[in-house]
């Protein structure tokens, strides 16, 4: 079979590192299908990473802008399916090319489109996830199967779009562990809290900020909070965030770092006290299965006081991880200070090498791919 990956929307954080991953496992454990690959331009995080046997269809002429995308996504790359004879489609971003010539398999990873903490977004961005919504309904019609990576997403969307259950199936994230390579540089010489993120309503990072300067004001930690991840993508929630630090004066305690390249982000997780996830919606959450590969203590939103919301770490990291309440900034801060003078963390990373492998991600995902042929 002719499957090709549709990656116009892989813009940013976990979105590349996944591609990156996802598309040398493919290349290794199957033989059998031809890959292809649609991406733009512009993505050089992904095309410099396409496998030799992936056939690379580099779309000159596609926009940047996401609303333009999804409208070239309907209109012109249709006819590149075509053209190149795809048996499948592989989608991700909760969106499809609705005109696909061929069979649909449709990634719902985004909580966005179905977000309860909607108060929290601009206007701009509120049309953008009504948007989306809309064309993630008619996306899962017109796939063949739909994949969810985690079963409180998969419960929710579901049911909010009436999926058959024949149609849907659990596959989640996976690591490549070959490239958790630590060069063991430290790139700060203080202690540090990390996070990471890109920088968006739905992460709560507010309530990390919080946490953290009460730990400051009470005297109770020394170190620093670093928060990596892009800062570009939601500019009025970044400035809120910042205001906040400006605000309770801890300006010279919270580090903005950015987009970091994902061979770097090991060292950052290798040389922390803790990480936190703090996140009110997430359909899966790969930088806690990063963290816990590294053993360190590794605090997450508890799904379980809120099962109405897209919060599913409990069911990722079992009781590898420590959980809060993602409402209270007390909470937090009392199970931060607890995680790094205790240190508590158990040997997670043996947990992780077993239950998030990509190879035997990749492995289903091509089982998946067969079932249509």
């Amino acid at each position: 079979m002719n499957i090709a990956l549709n990656a116009l929307s892989a813009r940013a954080g976990a979105g590349i590192s996944v591609f990156q991953i996802l598309m040398k496992a493919l290349d290794q454990i199957d033989k059998k299908n031809k890959y292809y690959i649609f991406v733009s331009s512009e993505q050089k995080y992904i095309i410099n990473f396409v496998p030799d046997s992936f056939v690379k269809i580099i779309l000159q002429n596609c926009p940047s802008n996401p609303y333009l995308r999804v409208l070239y996504e309907q209109i012109v790359l249709p006819f590149y399916i075509y053209l190149n004879s795809i048996d499948i489609l592989y989608s991700v971003g909760n969106v499809t090319s609705l005109f696909a010539p061929c069979k649909v398999v449709l990634f719902i990873e985004n909580t966005n489109p179905f977000s309860k903490i909607i108060f929290k977004w601009s206007f701009k961005e509120k049309i953008r996830n009504k948007l989306l919504f809309c064309l993630g309904w008619f996306s899962s019609k017109k796939a063949s199967k739909v994949r969810f990576c985690s079963e409180r997403s998969k419960k929710i969307i579901k049911k909010i779009y009436n999926i058959p259950d024949k149609k849907c199936f659990l596959l989640r994230h996976g690591l490549d562990f070959e490239k958790f390579k630590v060069n063991n540089i430290k790139k700060y010489s203080f202690n540090y809290i990390l996070t990471v993120a890109i920088v968006s309503p739905h992460k709560n990072i507010e309530v990390l900020i919080k946490a953290f300067a009460f730990i400051k004001s009470k005297e109770l930690y020394d170190g620093k909070l670093i928060i990596v991840g892009n800062t570009n993508c939601y500019p009025d929630y970044y400035q809120y965030l910042l205001s906040i630090v400006k605000s309770i004066k801890i300006d010279k305690d919270v580090i903005f770092q950015g987009v970091v390249s994902y061979a770097e982000i090991f060292d950052f997780y290798s040389n922390a006290d803790c990480f936190v996830i703090p996140s009110l919606e997430e359909t899966f959450g790969l930088p806690l299965i990063e963290s816990l590969y590294f053993n360190i203590p590794t605090i997450a939103s508890d799904g379980m006081k809120y099962n109405d919301l897209f919060i599913p770490f409990n069911e990722i990291a079992k009781d590898y991880a420590i959980y809060f309440d993602p409402y209270s900034e007390h909470d937090l801060a009392y199970k931060i200070i607890n995680a790094i003078r205790t240190k508590c963390s158990r040997d997670s990373r043996k947990f992780i090498q077993s239950h998030y492998n990509i190879t035997v991600v990749a492995k289903k995902l091509v089982e998946e791919f067969e079932k249509l042929a």
